[in-house]
């Protein structure tokens, strides 16, 4: 379904590492008002949604297939 390349678009050249900015990063993408929190709240209210129309539209935000 999915296909990885490991490979960065941009060429990224870090002079000194920044400990602040590194952790306002991850609080972004995991932390508690983060993206991976976001996608997780939009897949439970999809797959708890009786809305059969709302539920699909959900669904198909966060990429879950559901099969009911």
């Amino acid at each position: 379904m999915y296909h990885h390349i490991k490979k960065l678009m941009y060429t990224v050249n870090v002079g000194t590492p920044d400990p602040r900015f590194g952790n306002m990063l991850l609080e972004q993408f995991g932390g508690a008002n983060g993206e991976l929190a976001a996608a997780m709240q939009y897949s439970i209210q999809g797959l708890n949604c009786d809305d059969p129309d709302r539920k699909d539209m959900q669904s198909k935000e966060v990429g879950v297939t559901n099969n009911d």
